[in-house]
């Protein structure tokens, strides 16, 4: 090296360090440049212009206190500056310099740390010790409660110690500012440190409490005994179980690899039961007062280590726990508070993607069914391992719902579906169930068997569409004024040491205003209303967080306090909770005294007879269940004679308990629809339609009932249960319902009594359309005000040709002109924004007797003088593509020669992709040699959205398909936009196209699916690799999946709905879209039609009558043809889904276009 290249090398090096050293350069982060930079102290520095809410004090504090800053991984020591304030750090700068780990790090910014409406300066000091001193990953991030800014791209860089900081700008800096916030969905993890928030001793926060004269409160457990506890319950003994959910809000052992902005995650696995599981933090303890003096004195673990375990349950010689996604029973035949064994998986595939909204709430049914809730916010798809196959598809539900399994039987169904973001079951003194609320307006849900409520909510940005499209209204809440959110949890009082003028009485928990809230019941219909009456326990700590309460067997009430400063389950994503903390409060009545005699497991069965009307709900439930195992018949007889005898909770529970112990039979339930009580024969209805048959002599004995049944509870009853009888059965008893006028204002019965009729719509339309021959039936006043709009609107829009024939039907059968209106508002909403499908004669006919129809009606009934105004809306682009379309098919069927002049004329130039598709598929019934060189000529001008069906149009008759290999051999056409599937219908024209096919795609014709092995393995290490992000996913699957799938509300219906797909499953996913031949989903086979004026048609098979077929095109075109010009079907082996659909796309991109292919619920941008 010569010495004039030396000279040159010293002077750039000091020019560059003293560049470093004496002011800020620009740089990149992530660090493209690093190398470059030199060892020692250095400075990064941005600028951030957050939402006016994160900065904005005095207003709803979960937006300012929701502020954290990541930082994904550094290399060496950090320390993190906003505004000159230090935020944290990891590691140690000289002399004792220690690096960072390579692990995240998250530092909560504290409330006033960020300046409204100006530029906050963000710095991160490093020391750089071998010129390794970047950042890796994304870059930093600053994350509110919904939204989040990554900070990748310009900062800038200083070199050397302490510049001076601490500034915030009024005006945009010229580098380094970042103030573009999109949707949170940088993936989360427990911080390494836990922001624990204020903090009272229990003795400090039990003097916060302000309490209605007359109560009495005190704490019976503190942490550490009791942390985070979510669930309690009590065995015969009357011991006391405390679910601890400390693992939450992470699974142990798993990682995120992509969230939304609602904190739903997708996981890298799922979690195995234990003992296999990885272990967690959270546990299950029994606490008892060995001496009845109030004090729990004894305490034990009965099982910890566990994950997502946030509810136990003892009963049936051991404990249930719901340890998401798995319901466990832990035997323990002996008592000794020792699992005899691991535990037995009974239910499997709750969903976790959200934990704070995960199935829980375990609680014992009166009918011996274990009931639990699931939040709003998850998704599941529940098996039962060792009784369903492996390969089970289980039951599907999004979103919030009440299920509930037979541990005998083990039976598992949706009780009823929806709610709040439901957590905490209530079963009152005669069985009925209830919730709390999220959300406001509401103290809560009052479930009924099969009912279906509001999903938590109507936005499409987050939750899906009802389960039945159908339904078509969903049961309200229990109205209850002008109520602020929320309700967490309720009960109903029911206990001794309580006031007396509580009993029978809700009472609410509301851990975001930290208050319990009193409301009384009063009966609605066949539902309830509320009115709060007063707010008797209030509390000033912070951090008191009220989320369960339950009715001792002390006759007191215990409430389980989460004790959290930051209550959201964002901020607990985001670290900021304190799993060490929270307590158990006892609340009496000060002048009543609390039952000692609570242990019921030694108790002879008289003796427990006796307590089925005790005064506390506690004893008479225990009672209950432990008569429940009484399997002699002396014990029957004494309970079918209380039960005939006496007219209380005595008898009603004393029927609960019989139907436990397997002595409640069909005479006996016979007998009891005469009983006095109604809740009596409500629950007789119940029990046995948990059979989904009635005995012939009951089912006679009920319709009789509903003739004469007073009680509206116990017609919602008979409605609820008649949802899971044959049509034989559930109709008749709809009959009879809907024959009554006096439920016409409930607010549940006439839309359980729709339910029951829609649900035979499907397969049984006949007899349900049976009903409506009997005029009279047409005018009872349920029929008319709840029942013919929704029947009408069903069959229209379901629109196969038998359902639009039974809309003909219900026309004709009309009695007046009254009852066809309402009929006609069905149609008219079902085909609101849909085009009018081609109309049988039946209904045609029927149609025609309209006053005034509509434009496309009048050309589809060949009113000619409608033709000219039609063809005049066809050809003006002002009109809307709606319009347009119906009208091009509505001529087309009605007068083809009419209309081709005007679709050749506008064809050329058209803009809209609806109108030329519309136009191309009435033109491809012309055989016209003429029309396939046109098309060409067109091509290149036309709609993107509009080319595939002008190559299938092309594809359709061997004269076009010549001029369609001219145009790709010519260059004006891509071979690779021709459809696998359309090639290979080409072949089936004969040798000289098939040879004309073969040259321009020798693989035409070669079988499908080789060489996937290695694909697929590729694709999951890519998938499951890194983490990816469902915001920027969608778009990628709106441009390649939504033209043909639905998935929530969005997407065609060309091929199958994704929603209910297993789209977690990744050996299911991967195939499926990598290989669409390989399994194709029945009902969506690819089938090709030769007609006799010589098309060659394909699609699936949307619709089938004697006298139409209808193909649903790739374009999501139906494709109507008369059934006497059908030559020949075939199946083809092909799946009309194309074949590479993932080509082109970056690793990143796969990653992303995933995440949001497996989100558990919609998300919007």
């Amino acid at each position: 090296m010569n010495t004039r290249y030396i000279a040159w090398l010293l002077f750039f090096l000091s020019a560059f360090f003293g560049a470093w050293s004496q002011s800020w350069q620009l740089v990149t982060v992530p660090d493209k440049d690093a190398g470059l930079r030199p060892a020692g102290i250095g400075w990064y520095r941005c600028w951030v212009k957050v939402p006016d809410n994160w900065a904005t004090l005095g207003g709803r504090d979960l937006w300012v206190e929701s502020v954290t800053l990541t930082i994904d991984s550094s290399y060496t020591a950090h320390e993190v500056f906003l505004n000159g304030k230090r935020l944290g750090g990891a590691g140690t700068f000289p002399p004792n310099t220690k690096a960072a780990d390579s692990l995240a790090k998250r530092y909560k910014v504290p409330a006033g740390g960020l300046a409204k409406g100006k530029w906050n300066e963000l710095v991160i000091k490093i020391f750089n010790s071998d010129g390794m001193g970047r950042f890796r990953g994304v870059g930093p991030t600053i994350q509110g409660y919904f939204l989040e800014c990554i900070f990748g791209g310009e900062w800038e860089y200083c070199q050397g110690m302490d510049p001076a900081i601490g500034q915030v700008l009024q005006d945009k800096p010229n580098l380094a500012a970042y103030d573009q916030f999109h949707e949170a969905s940088q993936v989360l993890f427990e911080a390494p440190k836990l922001v624990h928030g204020e903090r009272l001793s229990p003795a400090e926060s039990l003097r916060k409490f302000e309490l209605s004269d007359g109560l009495i409160i005190e704490t019976v457990l503190h942490e550490p005994l009791v942390m985070q506890p979510t669930h309690l319950s009590f065995d015969a003994r009357g011991r006391l179980w405390v679910s601890h959910y400390v693992q939450y809000p992470y699974p142990a052992g798993l990682r995120q690899i992509s969230r939304d902005k609602y904190y739903r995650a997708k996981y890298d696995r799922q979690p195995k039961p234990p003992p296999l599981h990885t272990p967690g933090r959270s546990r299950v303890t029994i606490h008892e007062d060995t001496n009845g003096d109030g004090r729990y004195d004894t305490h034990k673990v009965f099982v910890d280590k566990l994950s997502l375990a946030n509810a136990a349950l003892p009963g049936r010689g051991g404990t249930w726990v719901m340890h998401t996604p798995h319901l466990l029973f832990y035997p323990d035949q002996n008592g000794d508070d020792i699992p005899d064994r691991d535990p037995e998986v009974h239910l499997a595939g709750f969903g976790f993607e959200d934990t704070h909204s995960v199935a829980n709430g375990i609680a014992w049914g009166p009918d011996g069914w274990l009931y639990g809730a699931q939040g709003s916010t998850v998704s599941c798809r529940v098996t039962r391992p060792g009784i369903d196959p492996s390969d089970a598809l289980g039951h599907y539900f999004e979103g919030c719902m009440v299920w509930r399994y037979q541990p005998d039987t083990r039976e598992f169904e949706i009780f009823a579906e929806g709610g709040g973001n439901v957590f905490g079951l209530e079963f009152d003194a005669v069985g009925r169930l209830f919730s709390g609320h999220n959300g406001g307006n509401t103290r809560g849900f009052h479930y009924v068997q099969n009912g279906f409520y509001l999903k938590q909510g109507k936005s499409p940005g987050k939750f899906g569409p009802p389960d039945n499209p159908f339904s078509f209204g969903e049961l309200p809440m229990m109205p209850g004024g002008n109520i602020p959110r929320f309700s967490h949890s309720v009960i109903a009082i029911n206990g001794n040491a309580m006031p007396d003028d509580w009993q029978g009485k809700l009472l609410g928990a509301d851990p975001l205003h930290r208050h319990l809230v009193l409301s009384k019941r009063s009966m609605r219909g066949a539902s309830f209303a509320t009115r709060d009456l007063a707010f008797p326990v209030k509390n000033s700590d912070v951090a008191f967080r009220p989320v369960y309460m339950v009715n001792a067997p002390d006759g007191t009430v215990l409430i389980a306090d989460f004790y959290e400063r930051y209550i959201a389950h964002g901020q607990h994503y985001k670290s900021q909770i304190d799993p060490t903390s929270g307590r158990i409060y006892r609340l009496r009545a000060r002048d009543k005294e609390r039952n000692t005699a609570t242990r019921l497991d030694k108790k002879t069965d008289d003796q427990l007879l006796q307590f089925l009307d005790h005064p506390n709900k506690w004893h008479r439930q225990n009672a209950v269940r432990l008569l429940g195992h009484c399997t002699g018949e002396s014990i029957h007889e004494a309970l079918r004679k209380k039960i005939k005898t006496e007219f209380g909770e005595a008898s009603l529970h004393a029927l609960w308990a019989l139907k436990q112990a397997g002595g409640f039979n069909a005479d006996l339930a016979v007998d009891l629809l005469a009983h006095s009580n109604s809740d009596i024969r409500a629950w007789a209805v119940r029990l046995q339609g948990d059979r989904r048959e009635f005995s012939t002599v009951f089912f006679n004995e009920v319709r009789r009932l509903v003739r004469r049944e007073s009680h509206p509870e116990v017609r919602s009853q008979i409605a609820a249960t008649a949802f899971r009888l044959p049509r034989d059965q559930a109709l008749p008893l709809m009959e009879e319902l809907l024959l009554r006028s006096d439920d016409l204002d409930d607010p549940f019965i006439p839309l359980q009594c729709w339910w029951v009729l829609e649900r035979h719509c499907e397969n049984d339309r006949a007899a349900v359309l049976a009903l409506f021959d009997d005029q009279e039936f047409f005018r009872q006043p349920m029929v008319e005000q709840h029942i013919l709009e929704r029947l009408m609107r069903r069959l229209a829009a379901r629109g196969r040709q038998d359902d639009l024939a039974g809309c003909a039907r219900l026309l004709a059968a009309a009695p007046t002109k009254v009852h066809r209106a309402k009929l006609m508002a069905g149609f008219s909403k079902a085909i609101e924004g849909q085009a009018l499908p081609r109309l049988p004669d039946v209904l045609a006919e029927q149609l025609r007797q309209l006053a005034s129809p509509s434009l496309v009606l009048s050309v589809r009934l060949g009113d000619e003088s409608a033709f000219g105004q039609a063809l005049g809306v066809v050809a003006d682009e002002d009109k809307t593509e709606r319009e347009r379309v119906e009208l091009i098919r509505a001529l087309g069927d009605a007068d083809i020669d009419r209309v081709m002049p005007t679709l050749l004329r506008m064809l050329p130039s058209e803009s809209n992709a609806g109108v030329v598709i519309a136009a191309l598929l009435v033109l491809q019934r012309l055989d016209d040699s003429a029309l396939g060189q046109k098309v060409v000529d067109w091509l290149p001008n036309l709609p993107v959205a509009a080319r595939s069906t002008a190559i299938s149009f092309l594809a359709s008759r061997a004269s076009w398909s010549e001029r369609l290999f001219d145009a790709i051999e010519l260059g004006h056409l891509a071979k690779h936009d021709v459809a696998i599937t359309t090639v290979e219908m080409l072949l089936s024209y004969g040798t000289e196209v098939a040879e004309r096919v073969k040259t321009i795609w020798p693989s035409a014709g070669r079988p499908v699916g080789e060489g996937m092995s290695a694909k697929i393995a590729r694709l999951r290490s890519v998938v499951e690799g890194q983490t990816g992000s469902p915001y920027r996913g969608r778009d990628l699957y709106l441009k390649r999946c939504a033209a043909c799938h639905k998935l929530f509300h969005k997407g065609g219906e060309i091929g199958p709905n994704l929603t209910a797909y297993q789209r977690t499953d990744l050996d299911t996913l991967l195939p499926a879209i990598l290989d669409p031949s390989r399994e194709i989903r029945e009902g969506f086979e690819h089938m090709q039609v030769q007609t006799r004026d010589g098309r060659r048609l394909s699609g699936f098979l949307s619709d089938k009558t004697n006298s139409l077929l209808i193909l649903r095109g790739i374009d999501g075109s139906d494709t109507v043809i008369d059934q006497e010009q059908v030559q020949s079907t075939r199946i083809s082996p092909r799946s009309l889904m194309p074949e590479g659909l993932l080509t082109g796309l970056t690793d990143q991109q796969l990653r992303d276009f995933f995440a949001y292919l497996r989100i558990a619920q919609p998300i919007h941008n």
